[in-house]
């Protein structure tokens, strides 16, 4: 069996606009992947497929190293190269399972859980006031949800900030972050996790000056405080407050967070694993967590396929914590998964398939339906 092409084709969910990949090959058996954010992906695409067509599909891992290592030079250690490596290299797992007959989980080592705990990102609700904060978890609650997250920057009225540019929080600011967070936490029932995501927008004497105010309740974690090229600053937060500290979806591949989780520069790392590598590096980065008794909690805003796909790695890890659902707002993102029998996502949980690959069967008529404009079904 060789591999004969790699096309791609752009769909536009709510809100994202999600790139799904697939690895075609000689005997008419495909692999499907997804590479997150389009930005640059087709092009690069097209390099890949020139560096795979004509290799042996069953080596996954080489052949995602053969790409890396062909495109050092134009930057294949970040961005949309590895945007797209990303996408190719879940096609390729997907692919090998469909050629072995063994799910995505058997291939990586087997399992220690049958189903994956899913955590719902509620983003800023409503209006944004404390009351909205509180009404917006409990919804997720209600849709059967044991992890909420709810974004707090820029959460407070625009009036309240005082500098547009220079990462510092006034104290209305800092006061009013507080308010929402333990509106949402005192919203939510005891056996309910409550996470909090600053999206890497704070100077650290800032975002340590919210982590403090949040000390009293007893939060999953405080996600991205300070931007993400500065691990000292990271660091410095961590280790000077008692809140949970969680980083990792701005860094590329297992040598990009091998220095925040070596310095235990965060608590919870969280890579987004159809983004910053791929299947192969997500295991790298859940056993390195391990190593350092540290949880491991991907980020991630895929279709099924990228979300199951995570699921599978983190089905694979002992130290997995929650993985990340985004796609709450699309009211037919479980639809795009045929012939699964039943949500995706259901009452917080994946269970994870025993399908050969990744286990996620397109629903293409409904995909079609939502394509961006302009792009062509790829058959």
């Amino acid at each position: 069996m060789k591999i004969t092409g790699i096309k791609s084709v752009m769909v536009q969910g709510i809100p994202w606009t999600w790139t799904l990949v697939k690895v075609e090959t000689d005997e008419g058996i495909c692999g499907i992947g997804e590479a997150q954010l389009p930005i640059g992906v087709r092009d690069i695409l097209t390099r890949m497929e020139g560096l795979l067509v004509g290799e042996d599909p069953r080596h996954p891992v080489r052949l995602a190293q053969k790409i890396y290592r062909s495109l050092i030079g134009a930057g294949s250690s970040g961005g949309s190269i590895v945007l797209a490596l990303s996408g190719v290299e879940l096609a390729l797992w997907d692919l090998h399972g469909k050629m072995t007959g063994l799910p995505l989980w058997q291939l990586l080592g087997g399992k220690y859980r049958d189903r994956v705990r899913i955590y719902a990102d509620t983003a800023r609700p409503g209006d944004q006031s404390p009351e909205a904060y509180a009404e917006g978890v409990h919804q997720r609650v209600e849709a059967g949800y044991t992890v909420v997250k709810v974004d707090i920057d820029n959460s407070a009225p625009g009036e309240y900030r005082k500098d547009h540019h220079n990462r510092a929080l006034s104290r209305a600011e800092v006061e009013y972050m507080s308010a929402v967070s333990h509106a949402a936490y005192e919203a939510l029932p005891a056996d309910v996790e409550l996470c909090l995501d600053m999206h890497w927008s704070y100077q650290p004497a800032d975002a340590l000056r919210v982590a403090r105010r949040l000390e009293d309740i007893d939060i999953l974690w405080l996600e991205d405080p300070t931007p993400p090229e500065n691990l000292d600053a990271l660091k410095y937060v961590t280790d000077h407050t008692s809140v949970p500290i969680a980083c990792g979806e701005n860094h590329w591949m297992s040598h990009g967070l091998r220095p925040m989780i070596e310095n235990r520069a965060a608590d919870i790392i969280t890579p987004d694993i159809p983004r910053f590598g791929g299947v192969q590096e997500g295991k790298k980065v859940a056993e390195l967590c391990e190593l350092h008794s540290l949880a491991f909690a991907p980020h991630n805003i895929c279709t099924p396929v990228g979300t199951v796909a995570s699921a599978h790695v983190c089905a694979n890890a002992p130290n997995f914590l929650a993985l990340e659902h985004h796609g709450l707002d699309c009211p037919w993102w479980d639809d795009i998964a045929l012939d699964w029998g039943g949500p995706v996502v259901d009452r917080g949980y994946i269970t994870v398939p025993d399908q050969p690959g990744i286990g996620v069967k397109l629903n293409e008529e409904l995909l079609r339906a939502h394509l961006v404009p302009g792009e062509v079904w790829w058959d």
